[in-house]
């Protein structure tokens, strides 16, 4: 039998910018690390790299999924730790860019690498086998390229690169720990410069770079429409080099300029003047706070080339050119951005040309297929299609002639002609129910299947390819049930952004009835983030546009018995769903005592339920995960009880699961501290940051589950629901008493707001929410100490949300939120 990779242990030898995050990361995943450096020159010996260990403390995002992981964290250097690299798995080299610089350290590590350790090489495109070379030829089976993409926490991609001697086994298994033990998407790349995300995305951004320059348009103006118009991140481009550091662009567009001397495109590979004369300024972007933009003060100023000064950013799409690109239909957008004589256009039609151009001609040198491409560009650049999904999409044969058409009419960055492949008279693209094209072979390849991708039931997928999610048990306008087959049900929120409105709500209810009847389980996951937003404020606006009179949006609600025709929202949070539709326009005491129904249903239903989450869940829709009997999260998941952003306060079960919560940590012991916290984090509306720090929080108990890669979610999630029922499970029992802080807790936190107050840090409406939460999580008018079941403190929670409904500041805190989109604090 083969042996088995176990990655007990990591070393990451550089503690830059990308090792410490890479170092940062690993530890998200559970895997004790080392991180190495030179010895400092002065003070002590593992300086440099505390150094960097500090500075993770400070970057926001923070590639640290709970500043607790930070102590996994081992410091170490080259002179006195090198004998801790034999417990070590896996070697992650991520030292600067140089060839010299990396030959050197690998001759002084090698004699105290592990017997079995993989060893890999972070380099973001100098060749792997070059660099293999410097390895000592007994252990190259076991030395390979790696390439994370910055930063390490949050982008998806990896790409993986073989040297002529990595033995294959070894690979498929780091890419088995990659996928699963660290949540990435692996692209196989060939040993060519920059790989393949890097060559097509930095190839799309000189082309970018060369027509912008050639068409005038000024950076912001093309911010303006190489973003989210093209599916791509809302940095678009210039802000994203701001990002990412203009001396590394420029770094990784002149490693395409010496060692790609035969492609097609070479004379386009050069830093523009005005890139080298910021970095040499020390304007890198981002980091030095200066670059394509920099803030003065409030106002983001733009770098004008014609003036070689900044300016007020506020470059635009036309009008005309808006509605073009807000176009659906690729076929019909490519169609009239060629064809129309607007220069933004024109621009717009030239990028894709030439990105579709040069991706053809790459395919067969760069990865084995157009999917590696495709997924390589989405993960590492952030798109939402990739260059051959978009051709496929508009229309392949219908394109390549355009872009045949301009290459005869000279337009074109390069003269190449488009491999013969692409024009083949019955292709209609790249991919099909066969797999991906590879030119090499002149074939359709089909996905990995490596076991570990088993574990993705919907793994991600192409433009072109269907997926049907199981058979269909039931469907409404807000959810659908459906199972595959095993037993166990599952249910999908349809409604945009997953929000909670009435016929989601009864969705649940009806989904509760059925799977306690006919399946063994019932797992709610979404087939796409966020898990919910909580309320609907689709609908809540559609109310605001409906009201029938100038008494505004709660002019008719008088008391918990008057009826309204309008949502109450919170800012993602639970709020009192009401249907704007006529007919059924149910009371929003009605309303909140569903959202309180459906989360003790969730609790003590007889069959194991399971939230699986991905994403945002907030208000209603983190309630409803606190009361499943399971929950399994993405580690990119941010849940909280926020309602206090539109004057609201959880009325779903949420104010009585902490003090529930609360009473459990303390033990019989002293109460208070644990309710403080609770209450601190539903005043104050605090979200967690990671699934990790939602442990911390609260918001997952002990028993919870993280998951790295999302796409595995769902698996999890069943087998989760497999291992509850293989110990024949059975809900909490009811009869449950909480002990409660009472009167004394009330009056300390109380006091506490007091002096918040007067010092002007909350308005007397804060105060006044505040205090309501404090006599819900304290349970009331009771001494401290009494016990009291969860439907008291339901009650109060139902209670004080209707009072608040009815407050004038929460009606135009509500109304605010509605209108702009912002928390009002008034």
């Amino acid at each position: 039998m083969d042996q088995v990779l176990r990655i007990r242990k990591v070393a990451v030898l550089g503690a830059g910018v990308m090792g410490a995050q890479i170092a940062a990361h690993l530890v998200n995943a559970n895997v004790p690390t080392l991180l190495f450096d030179l010895p400092a020159k002065e003070g002590a010996p593992n300086g440099i790299v505390n150094k960097a260990l500090e500075g993770l403390k400070k970057l926001d995002p923070s590639p640290l999924a709970s500043p607790a992981k930070l102590q996994f964290i081992e410091a170490a250097n080259y002179e006195q730790h090198l004998e801790s690299l034999r417990a070590c798995d896996l070697v992650i080299e991520a030292i600067a860019e140089r060839i010299d610089w990396k030959s050197e350290l690998y001759h002084k590590v090698a004699p105290y690498l592990g017997a079995h350790a993989i060893f890999a090489t972070n380099t973001s495109g100098l060749s792997i086998n070059k660099l293999a070379a410097a390895f000592p030829e007994t252990l190259r089976h076991r030395f390979c390229g790696i390439h994370f993409f910055n930063p390490p926490r949050y982008m998806h991609l990896v790409e993986l690169i073989a040297c002529e001697n990595t033995d294959a086994g070894l690979l498929d298994q780091l890419e088995t720990f990659l996928v699963s033990g660290l949540g990435k998407g692996v692209v196989r790349a060939k040993d060519t410069p920059n790989f393949v995300a890097n060559r097509i995305g930095v190839f799309s951004m000189l082309a970018i770079v060369y027509h912008a320059q050639r068409m005038g348009l000024g950076f912001d103006e093309v911010d303006a429409l190489t973003g989210r118009y093209l599916g791509r991140p809302k940095s678009a481009t210039f802000r994203t080099l701001d990002v990412v550091g203009l001396d590394t662009f420029a770094h990784v567009v002149n490693t395409m300029r010496d060692n790609l001397a035969s492609d097609p495109w070479h004379s386009y590979f050069v830093v523009p003047e005005w890139l080298t004369t910021l970095i040499a300024q020390g304007a890198l972007g981002q980091k030095a706070k200066r670059g394509v933009y920099q803030k003065i003060g409030k106002e983001i100023q733009v770098l004008d080339l014609a003036t070689q000064s900044y300016r007020v950013a506020g470059g635009k799409a036309n009008d005309a050119v808006k509605d073009i690109l807000r176009e659906r239909d690729w076929a019909v957008k490519l169609g009239k951005l060629r064809d129309s004589n607007d220069a933004q256009a024109q621009f717009v039609w030239c990028i894709f040309r030439d990105a579709f151009h040069y991706c053809a001609l790459m395919l067969g040198d760069i990865a084995d297929n157009a999917r590696d491409v495709d997924f390589a560009v989405r993960w590492g650049f952030g798109w939402d299609s990739g260059p051959f999904e978009i051709w496929q999409a508009a229309g392949w044969q219908q394109v390549a002639g355009w872009i045949n058409k301009d290459i005869a009419a000279g337009k074109t960055m390069s003269d190449t002609p488009l491999p013969a492949w692409v024009t083949e008279p019955t292709r209609e693209g790249v991919h099909n129910a066969l797999g991906s094209y590879a030119p090499s072979s002149k074939s359709y390849q089909q996905r990995s299947q490596l076991p570990v991708y088993k574990r993705q039931l919907y793994p991600e997928r192409l433009l072109a390819e269907k997926v049907v999610y199981g058979e269909t048990v039931f469907e409404n306008e807000g959810v659908r049930m459906w199972h595959t087959g095993d037993g166990i049900a599952i249910l999908s929120i349809i409604s945009k952004m997953h929000t909670l409105g009435n016929e989601v709500l009864d969705g649940i209810l009806q989904a509760l009835d059925i799977a306690e009847a006919k399946f063994s389980a019932l797992i709610i996951w979404q087939t796409e983030p966020p898990f919910s937003v909580g309320a609907n404020l689709l609908q809540a606006m559609q109310g605001v546009q409906e009201s029938p009179s100038d008494e505004g949006l709660f002019g008719k609600l008088k008391g918990a018995a008057n009826r309204v025709k309008y949502t109450v929202a919170g800012g993602g949070g639970l709020g009192a769903i009401v249907n704007a539709a006529t007919g059924n326009v149910p009371r929003v005491a009605e309303v909140v005592e569903k959202f309180q129904i459906i989360s003790q249903r969730l609790k003590y239903a007889q069959i194991p339920t399971i939230a699986a989450v991905d994403g945002l869940a907030l208000g209603g829709g983190c309630e409803f995960t606190m009361h499943c009997a399971r929950i399994v999260a993405t580690l990119e998941s941010y849940i909280g009880l926020v309602e206090v952003g539109v004057g609201l306060l959880p009325a779903g079960g949420g104010c009585k699961e902490m003090a529930h919560r609360a009473a459990i940590e303390a033990r019989g012991g002293d109460l208070f501290p644990h309710i403080k916290r609770y209450f601190q984090q539903i005043a104050m509306g605090e979200v967690a940051k990671s699934a990790e720090m939602a442990k911390e929080m609260g918001y997952l108990r002990a028993t919870d589950r993280i998951v790295l890669n999302r796409f595995e979610l769902l698996h999890v999630a069943k087998q989760e629901a497999l291992a509850m029922n293989a110990t024949a499970y059975r809900p909490p029992l009811q009869n449950n008493q909480i002990p409660v802080a009472g009167r004394t807790g009330i009056a300390t936190l109380k006091a506490a707001m007091v002096n918040m107050k007067e010092g002007g840090f909350i308005s007397e409406h804060d105060y006044d929410i505040g205090c309501r939460i404090a006599e819900i999580i304290c349970g009331g008018d009771v001494e401290g100490g009494s016990l009291v079941d969860e439907q008291w403190i339901l009650d109060l929670e139902r209670k004080h949300f209707l009072e608040l409904v009815a407050t004038d500041k929460t009606k135009a805190r509500v109304e605010h939120m509605l209108k702009t989109g912002k928390p009002l604090r008034n």
